[in-house]
């Protein structure tokens, strides 16, 4: 299937929509977004400051519009530069498409108001939502990067598409190795992509001067590479034309083909090796691909995402905020923008002037039932830190580093998070022994619930809760210890009397 054929409208978009997927947009609305973008793109100015802010998977963890807005505001505040958005993958398309048949007039919403896709039951953003995101972004002067990964990371999408054209149509898009990836040889897989990638520019709009291809965790061998070089290079060459600067994960990058892929693509490279536990494969990748410093003296543009430093995947938990704070120190104690290759400070790129930026990489895997704000407060220092550090080196006044020296003194008097809905019934939680003031979250969420939990601590410990805990003059004493009972509704905290109440 041919998708762009003949079309008198400039805009290759709605060509795609209305020839391919039968959607009819009017040619104005066309020509509007097209002016925005020449508008937004020509008026650019150029910054010294370092690119830096926070890539959050929203495929395999929903998150609310409001609470990526608060990410916003944290990216906003703390100097920060862009807001990208992993909205596709194996487990979710976590945005409204007209293409993919996830419209918002046909969605359910669920008990947390998410609209929820009733043939998969899935989550996802609609076009309204987007918009306020948008709206809210540019006020904060904080770019938006949409994500749309293939080759692989493709099953979502695959069932979105199975579900509307038939299972067939979708096996001839498929690889002929992997039923999770596109071939990336095949002009008919490419036609489809490129008017994916269309609707998410038209979606996106002038919120965004880049745009991620993805391009990570995908098969191939030496002899092959070529054709993701070439594939990459299409999708490159289809955003130039919309005004946008593509950039793409640094897996499929390999020395032998580097010198064929279009230069003025930006990478972001997390991993040398993937982060594959076999050591075989790891020797042989750190032989084939092409390393980050490499990469720079090419002349390319490279942030950083080193996934040993950037990466954090929250996990369930009552303390959430105990993995983050642990991270949040190793950043300002151990990491800088020229560590690349997880903790090696060997291979160190010698010119971190030449490093475009960073970001925190907040994934989704293992959050399971946590909630997104729980999520944003908990990461939230870790984030700053991130922002202040890849700053730091060019901090000629010392503001940035009297800005982490408060971040890291703030970890005397830490704040933490217990999220009461990741607390079993008549669970212990013990409090890591230095100062810290806990906050409890969700504590709405336990009415008509009768949940029992225990606080242990030390005179370090302080300690704010909501008006609904109301202190019962109850006690009890407990492995050597004297607790004091709070009661909201049917549960009760008992508190370690160590534990200041502020």
């Amino acid at each position: 299937m041919m998708i762009f054929s003949s079309c008198k409208t400039p805009n290759h978009f709605l060509c795609a929509i209305f020839i391919g997927f039968g959607l009819n947009i009017p040619q104005t609305y066309a020509e509007t977004v097209t002016q925005q973008f020449q508008k937004a793109f020509s008026s650019a100015e150029v910054s010294e400051k370092k690119e830096s802010g926070l890539a959050l998977d929203i495929a395999r963890h929903f998150y609310s519009a409001e609470t990526i807005k608060n990410f916003i505001d944290t990216i906003h505040k703390n100097g920060g530069t862009f807001l990208h958005l992993h909205f596709s993958d194996h487990e979710n398309y976590a945005i409204e498409s007209t293409i993919l048949d996830q419209r918002a007039e046909n969605a359910r919403r669920d008990e947390n108001g998410f609209y929820v896709n009733p043939k998969t039951g899935k989550p996802f953003l609609t076009y309204e939502q987007l918009k306020d995101i948008m709206d809210y972004a540019k006020q904060k002067n904080v770019e938006l990067i949409p994500e749309l990964d293939s080759p692989n990371h493709m099953t979502a999408i695959f069932n979105l598409l199975a579900e509307k054209n038939g299972k067939d149509y979708v096996q001839k898009l498929r690889s002929k190795w992997t039923n999770e990836e596109i071939d990336i040889t095949n002009p008919d897989s490419i036609a489809f992509m490129t008017s994916l990638i269309e609707e998410v520019v038209w979606i996106f709009g002038n919120s965004t001067k880049h745009f991620h291809i993805g391009g990570d965790e995908f098969g191939y061998s030496e002899e092959n590479n070529h054709e993701f070089i070439n594939y990459a290079n299409k999708l490159s060459a289809f955003l130039k034309e919309k005004g946008l600067k593509t950039r793409i994960w640094n897996d499929g990058l390999i020395k032998s083909t580097i010198d064929q892929l279009d230069p003025n693509i930006q990478v972001t490279y997390w991993s040398y090796d993937g982060n594959t536990q076999n050591k075989q494969a790891a020797r042989q990748r750190r032989t084939m691909r092409i390393s980050m410093p490499e990469l720079i003296e090419r002349g390319f543009s490279v942030l950083n995402y080193n996934s040993y430093y950037l990466y954090f995947n929250p996990k369930e938990s009552p303390n959430i905020s105990k993995d983050s704070d642990f991270a949040m120190r190793d950043v300002i104690k151990n990491w800088d923008l020229s560590i690349w290759d997880e903790k090696n400070t060997q291979n160190k790129v010698a010119e971190p002037n030449k490093i475009s930026g960073s970001a925190l990489a907040i994934w989704g895997e293992y959050a399971g039932s946590l909630k997104g704000d729980s999520i944003h407060k908990a990461t939230e220092n870790l984030l700053k830190a991130i922002i202040y550090k890849t700053n730091a080196a060019g901090d000629s006044t010392g503001t940035i580093s009297r800005k982490l020296q408060q971040l890291d003194f703030a970890q005397i008097n830490a704040n933490s998070y217990i999220d009461l809905m990741q607390v079993r019934n008549n669970e212990s939680v013990t409090l890591e022994n230095y100062p810290q003031t806990v906050h409890l979250l969700q504590t709405n969420a336990l009415s008509g619930k009768k949940r029992v939990l225990w606080v242990s601590g030390s005179h370090v410990h302080k300690i704010r809760l909501e008006p609904q805990w109301q202190k019962t003059g109850l006690n009890e004493k407990r492995n050597g210890k004297s607790y004091t009972a709070y009661k909201y509704q049917d549960n009760i905290l008992w508190l370690d009397d160590n534990i200041t109440e502020q």
